[in-house]
């Protein structure tokens, strides 16, 4: 499952609905949809986030983390997400 794919489920949950349901209340085909929210396909209405917003009545917060999920996926990342990867190094530092 993807980021996306993810805080939508979350999102959905909460509102004690489905993907699916939610897919027929924006009002795109429902295979359409799926390729979306799967990432199947990464071209999007220009007004998809708006009409989900709509549809789910998200607040400013949940706009946002669906929208950045999308955008910024942790899962397409091609670089380590924490630091440890890097041995540390020891900088040696002159005194006055």
């Amino acid at each position: 499952m993807n980021e996306f794919q993810l805080t939508l489920a979350n999102i959905t949950a909460k509102r004690g609905t489905s993907v699916s349901d939610v897919a027929k209340r924006v009002g795109y085909d429902p295979l359409f949809f799926e390729k979306i929210v799967t990432g199947k396909s990464r071209q999007i209405p220009t007004d998809f986030f708006v009409r989900l917003a709509n549809a789910l009545n998200l607040t400013a917060g949940e706009k946002d983390a669906l929208v950045r999920s999308w955008a910024f996926g942790v899962e397409r990342w091609n670089w380590p997400q924490t630091s440890e990867h890097y041995p540390r190094l020891h900088v040696k530092r002159k005194a006055g």
